[in-house]
């Protein structure tokens, strides 16, 4: 859906924009993280969240486009990550800490770049975005930074909180450490297939033809994509949970809470929009929400 008001420039001056807005978000983190550097470690790194989130959500006032948060979920776990691996001075990097490296780098880029790739520039904004600002009129930008740009920093806040106790183990590799790191890996592949089959379904979709895909995993799920993400995060916990499975339950928060995320939030208003469409009521009668299986016949 496009926009008629804000700023426009080009395909590659957008995204210059952008890069130039996160650096300066993670700049305004680090500078935050230093000034409350004698504060606990968690407390430290949520108000350096709390200033990045800020930032972009200035960026987003400036430029009148809410997606210019978007990047955010898929960029913060990475500088999380780098945080906690530098601060904690581990030097020797251990099995597990290069287990859960590559499945938050793969996940974090693979996202980022799907998300360039895909994105026309700032002449666009998500239309649940122009939703709530129709919804909303004067209070939008209200809503704007309580629940486009804060409340998704919360959510991926917490979904990070497994990685201290996976960054501070020394604990010898075991099999928590490989079915967490697999399931994960296999997560963002289900992602990866979900987003490719959908866009090679709108790039081939025949003027006229039914606007709902039913190719690949969108046969056996509505939202497989969304399916990959929960169990991305379910990965990362399984990991931090295999350490200690008593005293590290706590952080399974962040699971729980991206669970009724997308299942209450995000999957409602993308159905409520699919419903729109001829033939989706059938769809999502034979069809599984979320859990990938069989469709009933």
């Amino acid at each position: 859906m496009a926009k008629d008001e804000g700023i426009k420039y080009g395909f590659f001056t957008d995204r210059i924009v952008v890069v130039i807005a996160y650096m300066m978000s993670i700049f305004g983190a680090w500078i935050s993280i230093r000034y409350f550097q004698h504060q606990d470690l968690w407390a430290k790194i949520a108000i350096g969240d709390l200033v990045g989130t800020v930032i972009i959500f200035i960026y987003s006032r400036l430029l009148k486009n809410s997606s210019m948060y978007d990047p955010y979920w898929s960029i913060a776990p990475i500088v999380i990550l780098v945080y906690l691996i530098v601060v904690n001075g581990i030097y020797e990097i251990n099995g597990r800490i290069i287990l859960v490296s590559i499945a938050i780098v793969y996940w974090g880029v693979r996202l980022t770049m799907n998300w360039l790739r895909t994105w026309p520039g700032l002449r666009h904004e998500d239309w649940r975005y122009i939703k709530l600002a129709n919804d909303t009129g004067p209070f939008y930008w209200i809503v704007s930074f309580l629940g486009i740009h804060l409340f998704p920093t919360i959510m991926v806040f917490l979904g990070c909180l497994p990685l201290l106790p996976i960054i501070q183990s020394n604990h010898s590799l075991q099999w928590t450490d490989f079915l967490g790191f697999f399931i994960s890996i296999g997560a963002i592949e289900i992602e990866r297939q979900a987003d490719n089959q959908l866009r090679a379904f709108k790039k081939d979709k025949e003027p006229g033809a039914s606007g709902i895909c039913e190719t690949g995993l969108w046969k056996y799920s509505r939202h497989p994509n969304y399916f990959g993400e929960i169990a991305f995060w379910g990965g990362i916990f399984i990991i931090a949970f295999g350490l200690n499975t008593v005293e590290n339950l706590v952080y399974g928060i962040g699971f729980v809470c991206m669970t009724l995320l997308f299942v209450f939030i995000s999957i409602p208003m993308m159905e409520g929009r699919q419903m729109e469409k001829e033939g989706y009521d059938d769809y999502r009668k034979r069809v599984r929400m979320l859990v990938p299986w069989f469709p009933k016949k």
